[in-house]
């Protein structure tokens, strides 16, 4: 399995979510230590309900609200404080769609870069999955909606895909002027 950056969050572009919910469970087999599973999208957590996916001792799963948020991200932020984790956000979607008014984009933001802060810091991976397509203008987007999705030079950016039964996960050089 790729080993992702502990120096940044790393964002997984893909447009198939199925694709995304096969490498979130290999990414979950991978590890032995503590990972906090974030699941706006709540594909995971529906799947570990319905028993097709194992619920895994290591893996504490939240699905937050925008009441929540706010206090889901402080334990987190404090855990990570306390021992390496991962933490593992599907998707980026979801949590825009979370906040939807005029400045949401800088919450969110700010929320990710806080806690790659503290990633960084104490070498706990950030993952963030976000199905995403190009636009005409060949730009990332978040799909559906086409919200910009933020550049800079403290991510790392991969795309996924599958062929056959391989799921490939490959850098990428992304920039929102390309």
């Amino acid at each position: 399995m790729l080993a992702f950056s502990e120096l940044g969050p790393n964002i997984i572009l893909t447009s198939k979510p199925f694709h995304k919910a096969e490498l979130v469970n290999s990414l979950l087999d991978s590890v032995d230590y503590p990972v906090t599973f974030l699941d706006f999208d709540l594909l995971y957590s529906g799947y570990v309900t319905s028993n097709l996916v194992q619920k895994r001792d290591h893996v504490s799963v939240f699905c937050p609200r925008r009441e929540d948020w706010k206090q889901i991200l402080h334990g987190i932020l404090t855990k990570m404080r306390r021992e390496k984790s991962m933490v593992l956000i599907d998707s980026f979607n979801g949590l825009h769609n979370m906040y939807s008014d005029k400045d949401s984009g800088r919450f969110v933001n700010a929320s990710l870069m806080l806690l790659a802060f503290i990633g960084r810091h104490k070498r706990c991976p950030i993952v963030v999955m976000a199905l995403a397509r190009k636009n005409q203008k060949n730009r990332w987007v978040l799909s559906p909606g086409g919200r910009q999705i933020i550049n800079s030079k403290n991510l790392n950016f991969y795309t996924l895909d599958k062929t056959g039964q391989a799921l490939s996960v490959t850098p990428l050089e992304y920039s929102t002027t390309d």
